[in-house]
């Protein structure tokens, strides 16, 4: 008896545990916001072939977030994860939507609030 309600016990902190989590991690992610914008430049590559720059912005009012991306290119997902510390209310640009007539996306994977001190650990830079 004993050994069944410590069990139980376990598994809804486990589950409290996760479900909190999950909801920090989309606290998180609605401060990222994937924008595509006008290029400045109108004799770059972009907007010659007629796209626009796909821009990742953190909107949060303090925090740096720890951001990982994955690049698809025509549909597929290319190799390699852009990661990286975004400060708040610094943006990123990640390329052109429109690449040799093919569509081109990012989709964030994960993201989270990170420290400076950590940020520069783990990358060397802030962006």
């Amino acid at each position: 008896m004993i050994m069944k309600r410590f069990f139980f016990n376990f598994i809804c902190i486990s589950i409290s545990l996760v479900l909190s989590a999950g909801a920090h991690a989309e606290q998180v992610i609605d401060y990222l916001l994937i924008e595509k914008v006008a290029d400045t430049d109108t004799n770059s590559d972009c907007t010659q072939r007629g796209g626009l720059r796909v821009v990742l912005r953190n909107t949060h009012p303090s925090d740096i977030i720890d951001v990982q991306l994955d690049r698809y290119f025509s549909g597929v997902r290319q190799a390699g994860r852009s990661m990286f510390a975004l400060r708040n209310g610094h943006s990123q640009p990640l390329g052109c939507d429109i690449v040799m007539g093919s569509d081109q996306s990012w989709h964030l994977i994960d993201a989270r609030v990170i420290n400076e001190q950590e940020a520069l650990s783990r990358y060397g830079s802030i962006l």
